[in-house]
């Protein structure tokens, strides 16, 4: 079959690999569309926990083409979509609600073959049929969707609460009208992406302000006394460290964004103890694809103004290079069906 294979740290090929085998408790599926996510490109800049060579894709969907002999609940010809995370639900963290932090944790487009190629393999308990209503398209936005329903878990939101988000790219737009859908009050974004900002806006943004030095005036205009949420969607050190310059006495900062695993940053301890801050990180997903697709099936979360370029996977390298760059919003990729 057809791959990416990202065969060592920066450098990625197409190459013809062999198919996939099929474990008792797995589903061979031929994949219909594979999102390209922020996590790939700290994977290919080896800013993650991931091993080389890799055929990488965590956002995807597929059709069942085989079934292991363990498997009862799939068919062939069933369209699923997958949870990459694979936890073993024997561990304290697994039995305590913490799966997405299960010590024999796998990731399939992470630590073992994902979706950027014809053809993968996925547990079968990891496979979410879809409703007939929902699109490729939407299908391939379940697992960014789902880490965001995650994020809102770990939040407190107040009714009303201003929320400043810090980036505009494919998850702060899905961020952004998640917050409206759990009650947020006037909501800021900064981007320094005009399009982008634009976006924003349609998407219901109550201020979209340009990314500069002047950025700050605007914001303490919307909210004086600082947001009860600051949200960052970059991953960025450099904005993540001047982020809670924003967040008013007992506000919430939320890190969303995933930065290099090597980065640092500076805090003030006393700020932190001054202004009953509270500061959450959220980590990937857990057993959120659910509300995902249910968010999706009933219209609550529009993505299709997120999808810049839908593309055969032959585009891969030139595309990601793009994304990489932030000359994209979401692209997604459709392997040969043969």
């Amino acid at each position: 079959m057809q791959a990416v294979l990202f065969s060592a740290p920066e450098t990625l090929h197409i190459e013809r690999v062999p198919d996939p085998t099929c474990a008792p408790d797995e589903v061979v599926l031929q994949v219909s569309r594979c999102g390209i996510c922020g996590t790939d490109v700290h994977i290919y800049h080896n800013e993650y926990m991931s091993e080389f060579p890799l055929i990488p894709g965590h956002e995807f969907s597929g059709v069942v083409v085989e079934t292991g002999r363990a498997v009862t609940d799939l068919k062939v010809g069933d369209r699923v979509a997958v949870d990459p995370n694979l936890y073993c639900g024997h561990c304290d963290l697994c039995r305590n609600e913490m799966a997405n932090h299960c010590l024999h944790w796998q990731g399939i487009g992470i630590s073992r073959p994902g979706g950027f190629a014809q053809y993968t393999a996925a547990p079968a308990r990891a496979c979410y049929r879809l409703p007939e209503r929902l699109t490729d398209t939407q299908a391939a936005f379940i697992e960014p969707l789902a880490c965001v329903v995650h994020a809102m878990k770990r939040i407190r939101l107040l009714p009303a609460d201003p929320v400043l988000i810090l980036g505009a790219g494919p998850m702060g737009l899905l961020l952004l009208q998640a917050l409206r859908r759990m009650g947020a009050g006037a909501v800021a974004v900064v981007e320094k992406q005009p399009a982008r900002l634009e976006l924003a806006r349609q998407l219901g943004a109550t201020l979209a302000v340009p990314a500069s030095a002047d950025q700050d005036a605007a914001l303490r205009e919307l909210a004086p006394r600082g947001f009860g949420v600051v949200v960052d969607a970059t991953g960025i050190p450099a904005v993540i460290e001047g982020a809670l310059r924003f967040l008013r006495p007992r506000g919430l900062y939320l890190q969303f964004g995933v930065a290099p695993n090597h980065a640092r940053i500076s805090i003030s301890p006393y700020e932190l103890f001054r202004n009953d801050w509270t500061l959450v990180g959220s980590f990937a997903l857990c057993y959120t694809f659910l509300p995902a697709i249910d968010w999706l099936a009933n219209g609550a979360i529009d993505v299709t103004p997120l999808v810049s370029h839908v593309a055969p996977l032959q585009d891969f390298a030139s595309l990601f290079h793009q994304f990489a760059a932030g000359q994209t919003l979401k692209v997604h990729l459709q392997p040969p069906s043969a």
